[in-house]
């Protein structure tokens, strides 16, 4: 069912790429305001002293703008970009490929350990994939994160909470409370859940 769920979520963003650009609606968002208020909420894990370098791999990176968001903020870091999506990999070395401080890869597995995973968006667009098999999914996932970072991971994921008028039959609402009494018992005794940023969406924070 892993090998399904990839191939549905890769098809899906690689058409999402081929017709939109490298833009926000490219990897499937409303608008660039939108997306970096969620990279100020996922980016809250992140925690340094006196310009320390830190690894980050942003998991489901698609373009490569979280990549172009943290040069902005002025963090200091060296960066992993890592999608199922070619098209999506393909873009992000066409943009930021040349950087010293950053490298694409495509692909799903992680194989190596970071300061911090950063994901967003990834869990959202479950398609035809059933509840409970997205769910599974997820959880899995959320253990590679957790294997893999050595000081936190944040991720987002579209709220139950969503206005029912705007919701769709495709996107996965997840319940908030689940998520993070799973990732507290599971992963942390420090965990953040952020609900109060005007999106139909949470985001949790892990520190370890």
């Amino acid at each position: 069912m892993k090998i399904e769920i990839l191939k549905q979520t890769e098809n899906y963003y690689n058409e999402k790429i081929r017709t939109f650009g490298a833009t926000s609606r490219g990897v499937d968002w409303n608008s660039e305001e939108s997306q970096k208020i969620r990279f100020d909420q996922l980016s809250k894990v992140l925690q340094y002293k006196n310009k320390q370098k830190i690894s980050i791999c942003d998991y489901g990176c698609g373009y490569g703008s979280y990549y172009e968001y943290l040069k902005e903020k002025d963090y200091s870091f060296c960066y992993t970009g890592m999608d199922i999506a070619n098209d999506m990999i393909e873009c992000a070395n066409k943009k930021y490929g040349t950087r010293e401080d950053a490298i694409f890869i495509h692909g799903s597995e992680i194989d190596k350990e970071y300061d911090y995973i950063i994901s967003s968006g990834i869990f959202n667009v479950r398609q035809k994939i059933s509840d409970k098999v997205w769910t599974e999914y997820i959880i899995e996932t959320l253990k590679r994160f957790h294997r893999y970072s050595k000081r936190g991971f944040s991720f987002n994921i579209l709220t139950k909470y969503s206005d029912l008028e705007y919701k769709k039959d495709y996107l996965y609402y997840a319940d908030p409370l689940f998520y993070f009494d799973y990732v507290k018992r599971n992963f942390s005794r420090n965990i953040c859940l952020i609900h109060d940023y005007d999106l139909y969406e949470f985001t949790i924070l892990v520190r370890k």
